[in-house]
């Protein structure tokens, strides 16, 4: 296909976008674009503030279509799109939760966090409704708001760093400036972009030289940045994506293998140079830190077990590790989605969500295994995307992926991508052909699950109570993120206090 062809090609697909759902994805790329880098509600910590604008984001997500009919109906008609075992599943998934909510001890927030996982599916499916309308151009778009996120953040790296030079007393990224209220909720972010910047890069024509040797810049830098941080989980999501992308793959998969080797080796090289002291970390207290940090999750998962325990069949309650009453051990989630997902729902919805994720992965990974090739490398997109929900996927089982809010702007962004090019017989329904009732049960979940999340704003007003209750509680500084910075529910209730000193 020319050029010409290719540009008269995306402005059709432009055509065929509703202007809401324009504004949702507009939304949602831009967060995704800026807010690794850019802060702009500076009063804020950096953790409040991507998750008060991911709020902003996930509110528009569900007044858009409240108010535009077309959208209503193309995100109505994707969600049936998918196969009945996985709508039935989902909403049995949900009406557990709704469920669990009502009988947990601190119902507002486990219906707080039903609600925004409502919001994020809300999210998700407009964003694959874009991609069943436009998928060329939503190739292209969402390629350049992760390529264009990764090239700010690295721009804003560059500054911090130059500043560490010139000034003295600044220090070296990350121990300086991050943007980020701990370091390892910007490697979350990289564990889901590694694997895309190689597919970005073998999706650029190689007739584009500059821009080629600029994604392979960033790349790199990536990659250092990854060494930088001292990080095992995003190491180990990249490992398990490409031992997964080699055997699912096999030969086509040898170019983003060889692309993803080669950026490492040269952000070995990048991380010595601007990183290395010249000598060689204590080997001893090296693993000793990591013995004491796989001493604590095991200790997180056993809290876990035990309230599975004790709540099997719908769990504390969504959110409710963060519950003190339960456990106050320093970290309001168990630093694993399965662990997490056990604890608060129960063990019922913990093996829906596991057979839906497995059988629906599977099936995906499928027709990417069977979709021929594009341009001039065998379905890289394709690839790159199994390898990063796979590198996603193998890191949430160590560590709060699914807790932060920018990592769950990722998965709406990466996951719905996936979902969009995804099909399952048909196209779906045509969006005309829609039931009043689907609509009005749809708007009902809508306004429901809008009121939810807006309701918990409030808790900014308390930020400081919140967080002097913590410290009063727990004699630590340090605090425990969860749906804020300070993740523990209710540390101001005396009630709740006299729980905890009888646990005691």
């Amino acid at each position: 296909m020319s050029e010409t062809d290719d540009l008269t090609s995306r402005c059709s697909e432009f055509d065929k976008i509703d202007t809401g759902l324009l504004s949702l994805v507009g939304l949602i790329g831009g967060y995704a674009f800026l807010i690794p880098s850019v802060s702009v509600i500076t009063p804020l910590s950096p953790y409040n503030e991507k998750r008060v604008l991911q709020i902003a984001v996930l509110l528009a997500a569900g007044i858009i279509p409240l108010v535009s009919r077309s959208v209503r109906r193309r995100w109505i008609s994707v969600f049936r799109g998918l196969p009945i075992v996985s709508r039935w599943g989902l909403g049995l998934v949900f009406g557990l939760g709704f469920l669990s909510s009502a009988l947990a001890p601190a119902p507002f927030y486990a219906f707080l966090e039903v609600s925004h996982f409502t919001l994020l599916l809300v999210a998700a499916g407009g964003v694959a409704a874009s991609v069943r309308c436009a998928p060329k151009l939503s190739e292209q778009v969402f390629l350049g708001v992760i390529v264009g996120g990764v090239a700010l953040y690295v721009a804003y790296f560059t500054v911090a760093y130059g500043m560490h030079l010139a000034i003295a007393g600044i220090k070296i990224w990350p121990d300086g400036a991050t943007n980020f209220g701990n370091i390892r909720f910007f490697n979350h972010y990289q564990t889901w972009t590694l694997p895309l910047l190689a597919g970005a890069f073998l999706a650029v024509p190689k007739k584009w030289r500059v821009l080629r040797g600029g994604v392979f810049t960033i790349f790199a830098l990536w990659w250092a940045l990854v060494l930088a941080s001292e990080v095992r989980g995003t190491i180990l999501g990249t490992f398990v994506a490409a031992l997964g992308v080699a055997f699912l793959f096999h030969r086509r998969a040898s170019r983003w293998l060889l692309v993803q080797v080669t950026a490492l080796l040269a952000g070995v090289a990048l991380y010595y140079l601007l990183f290395s002291t010249g000598e060689p970390p204590a080997a001893t207290e090296r693993f000793q830190q990591i013995g004491k940090s796989g001493s604590r999750r095991l200790q997180l998962w056993q809290v876990s077990l035990e309230m599975l325990w004790a709540n099997l069949w719908l769990g504390a309650g969504p959110m409710h590790f963060a519950w003190p009453p339960y456990q106050l051990t320093g970290l309001a989630s168990p630093h694993s989605a399965l662990m997490q997902w056990l604890a608060e729902w129960g063990l019922p919805s913990t093996l829906m969500m596991i057979g839906l994720t497995t059988w629906g992965g599977w099936c995906y990974i499928a027709q990417e295994q069977v979709r021929p090739a594009q341009r001039e490398a065998p379905n890289v997109i394709g690839i790159s995307l199994v390898a990063s929900l796979l590198a996603a996927a193998a890191h949430s089982m160590v560590s709060g992926i699914i807790v932060a809010p920018l990592s769950q702007m990722c998965l709406v962004l990466v996951g719905v991508w996936a979902w969009g090019r995804y099909k399952h017989g048909d196209s779906g329904l045509i969006p005309e052909a829609l039931s009043v009732r689907a609509q009005t049960v749809f708007c009902v979940m809508l306004v429901a699950s809008v009121g939810g999340v807006g309701a918990g704003l409030h808790d900014l007003t308390t930020v400081e109570e919140r967080r002097e209750a913590f410290v009063e509680a727990t004699d630590r500084t340090r605090l425990s993120p969860r749906y804020w910075t300070q993740g523990y529910l209710k540390l101001g209730d005396p009630s709740v206090m006299e729980q905890i000193t009888e646990e005691d």
